[in-house]
């Protein structure tokens, strides 16, 4: 699990699934929804991220 904070001060639990070059994809958690979503993104949107067991 991982506590992903991006550029725009968004910050959300992530599990990754796909790590590629310019790129990371996986679920998001949607708190407001109670439900994981299917997420990608720029690794230069995100500002900072912390891995958690």
């Amino acid at each position: 699990m991982t506590d992903v904070r991006l550029e725009n001060g968004q910050r959300f639990w992530f599990f990754p699934t796909f790590v590629g070059r310019r790129s990371v994809a996986g679920f998001r958690w949607r708190s407001r929804q109670r439900r994981w979503e299917y997420f990608g993104i720029d690794l230069d949107e995100i500002r900072s991220f912390s891995c958690r067991r």
